[in-house]
């Protein structure tokens, strides 16, 4: 019973804790902490010293969880950034985030003359698509 208990209860615990931690905090090493502070309470109280060790691990495994929760995190904020600014894009140039981004100058050196520059959107501080004149 103690070896499912070490072996899949506790880490499958330690990553949903790790998860939901993650998206109350958005701190990966506060996550990380309180999950070991909670494995060190366990340790003294229940188990022995013995356990230490996979109290150490148990707190590895939620500040990797907590990473990995993280980047996927940016990665969904990024893609609907990135699609918020592509659908509120206008032939003005704005790209939908209160006018405070720099707007389109066409370019006329270029031999393209229907092309705009590509622009860059402040208050997100990324780089916007760029784009045809219609």
């Amino acid at each position: 019973m103690n070896l499912i208990l070490f072996l899949f209860i506790f880490p499958i615990a330690t990553i949903i804790f790790s998860i939901a931690l993650q998206k109350i905090f958005n701190n990966p090493f506060l996550v990380s902490a309180i999950i070991l502070a909670i494995f060190l309470i366990v340790t003294f109280t229940v188990y022995g010293v013995n356990f230490l060790v996979l109290a150490i691990i148990y707190s590895i495994l939620a500040l990797i969880t907590a990473y990995i929760v993280c980047l996927i995190s940016r990665i969904s904020n990024r893609t609907i950034q990135i699609n918020l600014i592509d659908n509120n894009d206008n032939n003005n140039g704005s790209c939908g985030c209160n006018n405070n981004c720099c707007r389109c100058n066409n370019n006329e050196d270029n031999d393209d003359p229907d092309t705009e520059a590509c622009r860059i959107c402040n208050c997100q501080r990324q780089f916007c698509r760029c784009l045809r004149r219609r």
